[in-house]
């Protein structure tokens, strides 16, 4: 009983992290000027979120995204199991409702005990949450993930309140990404490897 505890105190102290506020932003895209509202991030990780959202809110309003996904559709989900979860979708509707919801996001995130445990036995890396609330970021994964995949994380959890779902993901993984979240999220990773790179 002591060893465990002593584990769970290590796991959790080793999950905490120094928390900074990010004041709202402003993103100009070609035909919008979206905001970011006040978040908290960790603080080692305040840029790469800071440049993230702006790389992913980029990307959505992106002529590339939208022929991406169209692309997708077309080809990809004639049949298989994962056909299902893209029913009744269609790629305009997909990113104009995007476009609309990345508009006012925020974030947050969450560690401890909860954070190790959800990483581990889960794979979370972070939860849409509620409509209006923050998008939560797992601060146990986030720690090594890189701007493409903090933004790639962004996208996924934006599709979700867009009412986007993987209902495979408990079952299996492999047909899980080949629905909407997840093959949103790979397209956007994608696109800001794309930028990032332009700018080296």
């Amino acid at each position: 009983m002591k060893i465990l505890r002593l584990l769970l105190i290590s796991l959790y102290l080793s999950s905490c992290a120094s928390i900074c506020k990010i004041d709202s932003f402003e993103i100009k895209t070609d035909s919008s000027t979206i905001k970011i509202a006040d978040s908290e991030f960790t603080c080692k990780k305040k840029e790469d979120f800071i440049k993230s959202a702006k790389l992913t809110t980029k990307a959505i309003y992106s002529e590339q995204f939208l022929t991406e996904l169209r692309n997708y559709i077309k080809d990809s989900i004639t049949e298989g199991p994962h056909k299902k979860a893209w029913e009744n979708l269609n790629a305009d509707n997909i990113v104009m409702s995007m476009k609309k919801q990345i508009n006012g996001t925020h974030v947050d995130t969450y560690g401890g005990i909860k954070g190790w445990w959800l990483s581990i036995f889960y794979g979370n890396i972070a939860f849409d949450g509620t409509k209006n609330g923050p998008i939560r970021y797992n601060r146990i994964p986030l720690r090594k993930r890189t701007i493409p995949q903090i933004s790639n994380t962004l996208a996924h959890e934006v599709a979700h309140r867009i009412g986007l779902k993987h209902p495979h993901s408990d079952t299996n993984l492999e047909i899980a990404k080949k629905e909407p979240p997840y093959v949103i999220q790979d397209i956007i990773e994608r696109l800001v490897k794309q930028e990032l790179n332009k700018i080296k």
